[in-house]
């Protein structure tokens, strides 16, 4: 998994690298988006990204979480809510252009999966309630369509999935996606 995530990281690093020739060159490459679906885990997702694109490529840093489950808890004397199920993902792509206004993408990377779940209190001595959090790392996949109906914004339709050994789900959604250079 480490050897993974340094290759993906080297293969985004050249064309970083690149871009800071001219660097409105490198901001105008940059998209961001929002999604709304649902998972195979019965919750609506919520998810979004931000990628930097090239005219076939993106790499992508995506992030999703489950609306529904949510969880008090107390982290170094202070209450917080955290997201009962979220994801972070770095994945990289293609890009298939159909015209002016359609395309698709196609991705795969790595993903870290952060699950929060209320203790089994079956095998404790305590009254309290106790959450415990177990992270897992996954592969992901997502094809996404894409249709541009103004200039540097797009409605997308997405499917995607991560398969890892925590909680392995599958996902679909809409949303809308943000660019300068949407479709190039």
């Amino acid at each position: 998994m480490k050897n993974i995530i340094l290759v993906l990281a080297l293969a985004s690093s050249v064309g970083v690298a690149n871009a800071q020739d001219n660097p409105y060159e490198f901001f105008n490459a940059l998209s961001g988006g929002a999604e709304f679906g649902a998972a195979t885990l019965k919750e609506p997702l919520i998810s979004g990204f931000i990628a930097y694109n090239k005219p076939k490529s993106y790499l992508k840093l995506k992030f999703s979480s489950l609306s529904q489950d949510t969880y008090e808890v107390n982290v170094d004397g202070v209450e917080t809510t955290r997201p009962g199920f979220s994801e972070v993902a770095l994945a990289i792509g293609k890009r298939v252009k159909f015209n002016a206004n359609n395309r698709l993408e196609l991705g795969a990377g790595v993903a870290l999966v952060a699950d929060l779940r209320k203790y089994d209190e079956s095998n404790s001595n305590t009254l309290r309630e106790k959450i415990i959090q177990k992270n897992a790392v996954g592969l992901i996949g997502e094809i996404k369509y894409i249709f541009r109906f103004v200039d540097g914004v797009g409605v997308s339709l997405s499917i995607n999935g991560n398969l890892n050994q925590q909680k392995s789900f599958a996902a679909a959604g809409l949303g809308l996606v943000f660019s300068s250079r949407l479709i190039q």
